[in-house]
């Protein structure tokens, strides 16, 4: 199930990197997920790059995952996440 987007508006310029983490459906664990950077207009040059995927599964069965952007430049840009599952 693909997802649009999602979490505060974050804005990065160039360089820096937004350390996000989510959970889908209150927990549930949605298989391999992947997010990238659902990027704004206007945008001033902003590239995002998503890296670091992760995933968490505790014992209880709760399951987070996160993700690393980071804005190569060469301007600043607004984001949120974006992403979904491997079909």
């Amino acid at each position: 199930m693909a997802f649009n987007n999602v979490g505060p508006l974050t804005f990065l310029s160039p360089n820096q990197s937004a350390y996000w983490w989510y959970v889908r459906n209150g927990g549930e664990d949605f298989g391999t997920q992947f997010a990238s950077a659902d990027v704004k207009t206007p945008n001033s040059g902003g590239v995002h790059r998503a890296d670091n995927q992760r995933k968490e599964k505790e014992n209880n069965g709760h399951t987070t995952y996160f993700v690393t952007i980071t804005n190569l430049g060469p301007g600043g840009a607004w984001h949120n996440l974006q992403g979904g599952g491997v079909v």
